[in-house]
């Protein structure tokens, strides 16, 4: 009977190793504790698991992922440990003694794996194989001991010694005067200092403790053995050479049998691997230099003072300024200020001479600032509101707007620092203010345009002369921010933590006003704003009025029908991978794939570090075994039941009996709509269940949908851009573009095109306006990166004006960091530099794709806006409700059906003069899906 091997560390460690848990020394003379950190051996560590995740720099291009990591770990580490007493070591610039030593080697041997030999190379130096700081490291240096000064952490280095020296020389001596030690560092060779008096406390393991039994089991050596593994192991990083051929098993388990690296030395000879033999008998001047290169020295000439140690309070002033100035919202919330009251006048307009007053307080370039308030929800409608709307300083709109709660007061501003708070009611107060919010002579400012409008609808009141959207500023000054509420914005711009005051909003929109709009002018973006932002809201308000039609019973029987699909899905799942579990829990799935079924694992984790079944893992192992195809199919059937199927009932308004969505036009970074409460945006279009669910869409009795939607927009917009000739000759007769590109990059004729090359030729088509990749493309297609290759070869052979127009936006956006859409929005590519190749190459996919992506938005938006005029002037009873990507909807009277037919597709059509035509598909049906 087969046994499992033990690993090194399970056989050195006790039984009970895998539960023990270090708690670090105790402070039996109660001196206090003593924290030493590895800052540099941190910051790199930081920095390098932030490229490979996700870079982050400031709008100023200020690159901060390293620096918000590093200071995140001395949060923790005060609040975790509460320290008595901490010092950052830094390294120095300058040569250290091993440098010296370094010298004094000229050559090394290295073990060849294929001729299983040992061959003597050129040794090049201590650290030779470090490479110079990445640049956009050192930026962040500064701004980290800015950090460390503010914690009033003091910053400890030497001239000609390690960090690493320093630190062992202070946990000496400290230990001897019986402080407890904590070296806060990731590397193990720290791991060597290791006593009863000193342990490594490593913050990238959650703050893992390692004492003698940790090291012991972490390593498989005790502590005082760390030195003659690294001895053997050496250290490709340091540019240590070890022992040639023996490694990180071999080096454990040699000095575990023979006791310390001396007496492995002085019997090599009776080492029975013959790679291990050799390699000891032939290099050992080479281990006893490593030796010494990874022994830390504990005798620097620096003396241990605690006193400049002591833990003090940090400086806030200091730390919200370079919070402030390195963006870094999340970690301002908890340090924050509010609103300086003695710097304000808030109080209570009560008459109409009060209101009067603030009026005539404008100035000729004067702009009213409005804040909203409305009563708390009850708990029924509070559940149903979707988690974070803010409820204080804008409205907050549940799925049924016209049951909302009314408002009852409003806040006004006129100038920074002042704001009164005003009944909405029949008062002398609260008529006079009603005439000046519909006065479009007014110019008034408020943050969330739309909300205001839903809100003053529901008291009959009319608000007109919006001039600054706050909320619209923000988004286009900083559109890959995920949230423009008011508190945070107010965070971001001026550093305030807002208390919810109804007054306070109001100042705060006057405030952001006047800052804002001035930014919007220097960078360019009045026109977009004042040509489809701003009116766009009011059409966008009229939509969410207007809401849609839902067929429960629909949904009702595809409900049924889900329910037995699930259940017959989940019994394929169990009967094909031999085990019933919860398909629903990745812990439980992850073990049955990689563990139960063996399955390939993926280099890949989900939360708490179990192995993931993401989606794109799960499609990878599709291709391989069917139970994973199972599961998607599974996750896909419960998705729309549970997001679409079941939730839309439940979401209809109970006045209107209609489903009423909340568009969002601040959610996206490349300007397309989203909505939300429900996301209609995610109904899959292309599958059978998708278009089953847009079949309980339907229209009231009398009318009918109209869904016009724009065909091949992007393809279109690409042809404008590049001016290529061979694009806008195909658009400009109106021939199928796929069939044509077949034509040209497979060099066949247009009868010879079957439907397999129209289906490759679209795929190549839509993956060069996404930027795709060889590997991406082979994926779309099922085939091998050679051919995908070829195929986008190709294609930029025949088609070379797109070639060197989407080169040219990199290099573009390579330089501004940037790049816009035909209208002036602005996309910041912050990762466009990042060192690490996925980050960038998605950066640059990203420019290529944006123009395209973000002008067919404003595109739609601009057809939207003019739409909506049209309704309106033509006193046409035909409502525009959904907007999806590049499809309108709307309810149409059948007496109207013929004029709408041609209205929406005129407008839509001739919305921009382009080198080519813009084309819509439109029709019309009783429910959405059979238009």
């Amino acid at each position: 009977m087969a046994t499992k091997k033990k690993t090194t560390a399970e056989s050195a460690a006790p039984a009970e190793a895998a539960t023990y848990v270090a708690k670090g020394p105790e402070d039996t003379q109660k001196l206090g504790r003593v924290f030493l950190i590895d800052s540099f051996g941190l910051i790199f560590r930081a920095y390098h698991a932030m490229s490979r995740q996700r870079s982050m720099s400031t709008k100023a291009g200020i690159p901060t992922s390293a620096s918000y990591v590093f200071i995140n770990m001395l949060r923790k580490l005060r609040e975790d440990f509460h320290p008595e007493y901490v010092a950052a070591v830094f390294d120095t610039s300058g040569p250290t003694f091993r440098d010296t030593k370094a010298q004094e080697v000229t050559a090394v041997k290295k073990f060849d794996l294929k001729t299983q030999t040992f061959q003597e190379i050129e040794y090049k130096g201590y650290k030779a194989n470090r490479s110079e700081m990445p640049a956009d490291l050192a930026q962040q240096i500064p701004y980290i001991r800015r950090a460390l000064e503010a914690y009033r952490i003091p910053i400890l280095q030497m001239e000609g010694f390690e960090a690493d020296d320093v630190i062992g020389t202070l946990a000496k001596k400290a230990a001897d005067e019986g402080f407890p030690v904590y070296v806060v560092s990731s590397d193990k060779d720290m791991l060597q200092l290791v006593n009863e008096r000193v342990c490594v406390l490593n913050p990238p393991k959650d703050n893992l403790i390692c004492d003698s039994r940790k090291v012991e089991e972490i390593l498989g050596v005790p502590p005082e053995r760390v030195i003659d593994v690294m001895a053997l192991r050496g250290d490709s990083i340091d540019n240590i050479p070890g022992a040639p051929g023996i490694g990180d098993k071999g080096s454990v388990d040699l000095i575990q049998k023979f006791g310390s690296l001396d007496n492995l030395l002085e019997h090599a000879e009776q080492v029975e691997k013959k790679t291990y033999r050799e390699s000891l008998l032939n290099n050992k001047e080479t281990i006893q230099f490593s030796r010494e290169m990874a022994t830390i020295d504990c005798n620097v000439p620096i003396d241990f003072d605690p006193a400049p140690m002591k833990i003090g309070d940090p400086d806030m002033n200091v730390l919200r300024e370079l919070f402030t100035e390195l963006e870094f919202t999340s970690l301002l919330k908890d340090m924050v200020a509010g609103v300086d009251e003695s710097q304000t006048e808030y109080g209570e307009a009560k008459s109409a001479a009060d209101i009067e007053k603030v009026m005539k307080s404008l100035g000729k370039d004067g702009v009213l600032a409005v804040a909203l308030d409305v009563p708390a929800q009850s708990e029924e409608e509070a559940e149903s509101a979707e988690e974070g709307q803010e409820q204080q300083g804008q409205l907050m709109l549940s799925a049924a707007p016209a049951s909302s709660p009314k408002l009852q007061k409003v806040a006004i501003s006129a100038a920074s620092g002042k704001a009164s708070v005003v009944s909405l009611d029949d008062s002398d107060a609260g008529k006079v203010l009603k005439r000046s919010l519909a006065d479009a002579n007014v110019e008034k400012a408020v943050h969330d345009y739309k909300s205001a409008i839903h809100g003053f609808d529901e008291c009959g009141v009319k608000l007109d002369g919006v001039r600054d959207e706050t909320m619209l500023y923000s988004y286009l000054l900083d559109p890959t921010y995920s949230s423009h509420t008011l508190p945070e914005v107010a965070l971001r711009r001026f550093n305030v933590k807002l208390s919810g005051g109804l007054a306070e909003s109001a100042d705060i929109t006057q405030r952001l006003a006047n800052l804002l709009r001035d930014e919007v002018e220097s960078k360019g973006l009045r026109k977009v704003y004042d040509d489809i932002d701003l009116p766009l809201v009011p059409v966008l308000a009229r939509m969410e009025q207007a809401g849609v039609k839902i067929d429960c019973d629909v949904l009702r029987d595809m409900s049924a029908r889900l329910d037995k699909d699930c259940y017959a899905v989940a019994e394929k799942i169990y009967e094909k991978s031999g085990q019933r579990f919860n398909i629903n829990s990745p812990k439980q799935l992850g073990d049955v794939l990689f563990n139960k079924m063996n399955l390939r694992k993926p280099v890949k984790y989900g939360k708490g570090k179990t192995i993931s079944t993401a989606v794109d893992v799960l499609q990878e192992l599709a291709t391989e075994h069917e139970v994973p195809r199972l599961v998607l199919e599974f996750r896909q059937l419960s998705k729309l039941k549970s997001t679409y199927v079941d939730a839309l009932p439940l979401m209809l308004n109970h006045c209107t009996q209609r489903l009423h969505t909340t568009f969002d036009q601040t959610n996206t970074a490349t300007g397309r709509l989203s909505s939300k409460n429900p996301n209609l945006q995610n109904i899959p279009i292309r599958t059978e269940l998708g278009r089953e669910i847009r079949a309980a869409f339907i229209a009231e009795p009398g009318h009918v949908l109209l869904s016009a939607d724009y065909s091949q927009i992007e393809l279109r917009l690409l042809a404008h851009f590049s001016e290529d000739p061979l694009l806008i000759e195909s658009f400009a007769n109106n021939e199928d573009i796929h069939t044509s590109t077949a034509v040209r990059v497979f060099g066949i004729g247009a009868d010879e095109v079957t439907p397999e090359h129209r289906r490759r030729a679209k795929a190549v088509n839509f993956g060069i306006v996404y930027g795709q990749t060889p590997f991406g493309l082979a994926q779309t297609l099922g085939i091998d990166q050679k051919e995908a290759r070829q195929f986008i070869e190709a294609y930029f052979a025949k088609y070379t004006g797109v070639r060197k127009w989407l080169d040219d936006i990199v290099v573009e956006a390579h330089e501004n960091k940037m790049v816009k859409t035909m209208f002036g929005r602005m996309r910041p590519l912050p990762d466009i530099d990042s060192r690490n190749p996925n980050l960038r190459g998605f950066a640059e996919r990203t420019a290529m794709n944006t123009p395209l992506q973000g002008t067919a938005a404003d595109l739609i938006k601009l057809a939207m806006i003019r739409l909506d005029a049209d309704l309106r002037e033509r006193k046409l009873k035909s409502r525009m409700t959904l907007q999806v990507h590049d499809e309108l909807v709307f309810e149409v009277p059948e007496e109207e059906v013929d004029v709408m037919m041609s209205l929406v597709c005129e407008r839509m059509e001739q919305v921009w003069p382009l080198r080519v035509p813009l084309q819509v598909d439109a029709g019309t049906g009783k429910n959405w899906r059979d238009i």
